[in-house]
């Protein structure tokens, strides 16, 4: 009875899941004989067989372990799928950020440098990272469009000594100039080339300034540099009715020591001494400070507004209303920012109440 009834189970369940049709029910017949292998068990792992009346022969393999398979076999697949494709989306959607960021610096030249990443959404590595590339494009384009600015401007700077050149030969060579036009029309000649050769060289001292160090470094008294650049300029600060002086630093000797690059250091305290004297008035003063944390300059001369001071330093840049802004390049300020920021000091420019300016050199950062 137990025999049969396993059978009964068997093809029963192949008639359900529409296997075996067709194949002889071997229940059906009263004498049918059935035989089940050693292991037969509930979940039909071992095969049986069942011989029909009519001498036919009924096999059952494995179905519900084929069944099972099948079912796993289309789970595995669909789950598979199912991730692939969720899979996708997520790559794509962690993707799109790196994407964006890949395709505006692609695009991003030297004509479009306003462009910029901007990626929104949580504040994670990729949103830094933009960030970051953002602040570089600002850096980049705040230097192109200085460059840009000086090359306009030093294109104007020697075009117009140029064009006074032309104008003074024009003038005072023509057919009928007599000695003194002649002599005029030289010593014009002469000073316009003496303010283009000034600029050549300024622009030639900022340009290696904004090389940065490429000198040796070397230890630099700066109390010493100082008198030597204070003794070079007393005979032009006395011809101008300046008084020129140097304190020196109240700390012990060779507490100014710093390091830098010897020509530039020199260069920029030239800068300076020339730039106090020349801006000033007869009977004005210049006082160059040495301490050991930099050095000081004050000097006399008319009243500069407090917000174009720190303006100075740019290219060109001169104060309005000066008489002597025609004589100069305006690139002496210039250089001595360049050489400021070469070396890592700080600078800070500040309009005296009195007139003139106070320029301050800190090389305690380094």
């Amino acid at each position: 009875m137990a025999l049969s009834t396993g059978v009964v189970v068997f093809t029963n369940v192949m008639s359900l899941a529409g296997i075996g049709a067709g194949l002889p029910d071997a229940t059906s017949a009263p004498t049918a004989e059935a035989s089940v292998p050693p292991g037969w068990g509930a979940t039909g792992a071992i095969d049986a067989e069942a011989r029909a009346q009519d001498g036919s022969t009924v096999a059952v393999v494995r179905l519900v372990a084929f069944q099972q398979w099948q079912w796993s076999a289309v789970g595995i697949t669909g789950a598979g799928l199912v991730a692939g494709v969720v899979g996708w989306a997520v790559s794509r959607r962690m993707l799109r950020p790196i994407d964006r960021i890949s395709a505006t610096t692609s695009r991003i030249t030297a004509s479009n440098l306003h462009e910029r990443i901007d990626l929104d959404g949580p504040d994670d590595e990729l949103r830094r990272l933009s960030r970051t590339v953002d602040d570089l494009l600002d850096r980049l384009q705040t230097a192109f469009e200085s460059q840009r600015r000086f090359v306009a401007q030093a294109s104007h700077e020697l075009r117009t000594p140029l064009a006074v050149q032309r104008a003074a030969m024009q003038i005072g060579l023509h057919d009928h100039a007599d000695a003194v036009e002649v002599r005029a029309t030289r010593d014009e000649l002469l000073e316009q080339n003496r303010r283009t050769e000034h600029l050549v060289e300024s622009l030639l001292v900022l340009a290696e300034a904004d090389r940065g160090l490429a000198g040796a470094v070397q230890d630099i008294d700066l109390d010493v540099v100082a008198e030597q650049v204070v003794a070079g300029a007393a005979g032009g600060a006395h011809e101008a009715g300046v008084t020129l002086f140097h304190e020196g630093r109240a700390a012990p000797p060779g507490s100014a020591v710093v390091s830098g690059e010897p020509t530039l250091v020199r260069q920029l305290l030239v800068n300076l001494v020339g730039n106090a004297v020349d801006h000033n008035h007869a009977g004005g003063f210049v006082r160059v400070t040495t301490r050991d944390d930099g050095l000081v300059i004050e000097n006399s001369g008319p009243v500069v507004p407090a917000e174009v001071a720190p303006l100075l330093v740019e290219p060109f840049r001169r104060c309005p209303g000066r008489a002597s802004a025609g004589r100069h390049s305006g690139l002496g300020l210039s250089i001595v920012a360049s050489i400021v920021q070469a070396h890592g000091w700080r600078l800070s420019i500040a309009a005296r109440p009195d007139g003139g300016l106070r320029v301050q050199v800190d090389v305690s950062s380094v």
